[in-house]
């Protein structure tokens, strides 16, 4: 598993929030590739950026709820740059409401972006990297899909699965020498902490433990370990990284 450093890392949902500082992280020495959705300015913004301090970053619109479209991203792909070293998959949205009176579009759209892109992305690059016989799959899932939170059965539902989808991967791939794990964030300082008033921040951080938000830099170097190969070992996991809010 010396090879790491000569494969290329794919980032779902790279253009901002804990997806940008997987990005940023990553190109301090990878060939990262990420997907975005919907903002072409803001995911061209974070490549000018990181190109400017000569990263290899590249980044492409990708609709992961679409298996079609995944599909011919994930033979461009691998026709241009060859088999991924990690999957990591950050993409997605939140439709939050009461279950009594959510609409089947807030279900299944939050279901689509957040579940059903982690199947069709990573069967689009799997046979590629079992061909190579290593290398590892992430899902960011969260707290709330250990926990629960009120308006969200939407979101929990699509972030526990992934603890699912995560233990079943492990028994498929372990013999290919594919690790596959999930991280559960709890509250994180990103660009929705940002717009908080003083009072709603301090609220939040006094659920937590800790007494503070985790940093986006320190789900990235939990992310770095958990695809490194001095995380070979660790499969079919879900590690919680929430400063004691789930405990």
């Amino acid at each position: 598993m010396n090879d790491t450093a000569s494969r290329w890392i794919l980032v779902t949902g790279g253009s901002r929030g804990i997806g940008r500082g997987l990005v940023e992280h990553f190109s301090r020495d990878h060939r990262v590739i990420f997907t975005y959705q919907h903002s072409a300015e803001r995911a061209n913004a974070v490549v000018d950026a990181l190109r400017a301090q000569g990263r290899d970053v590249s980044a492409f619109r990708c609709d992961g709820g679409d298996p079609v479209e995944t599909a011919a991203f994930g033979q461009m792909c691998v026709k241009e740059y060859g088999p991924p070293w990690a999957l990591i998959h950050n993409a997605g949205i939140t439709r939050d409401g009461l279950m009594v009176s959510m609409d089947n579009t807030s279900w299944r759209d939050v279901l689509a972006t957040n579940l059903d892109a982690c199947f069709y992305l990573t069967r689009a690059f799997l046979e590629s990297m079992m061909a190579e016989r290593s290398g590892a799959i992430l899902m960011m899932s969260s707290v709330t899909g250990l926990k629960g939170n009120k308006g969200q059965v939407n979101y929990g539902a699509s972030k526990a699965a992934m603890s699912g989808m995560v233990r079943s991967m492990a028994q498929e791939l372990s013999r290919f020498g594919i690790s596959a794990n999930a991280i559960a964030p709890g509250l994180i300082d990103t660009e929705m902490a940002e717009g908080m008033t003083d009072k709603a921040r301090k609220d939040m951080e006094s659920a937590i433990p800790m007494r503070r938000l985790g940093s986006v830099d320190e789900v990235a170097r939990l992310a770095r370990y958990l695809v490194s190969p001095e995380a070979a070992y660790i499969t079919g996991q879900t590690i919680v990284i929430d400063g004691g809010l789930t405990a």
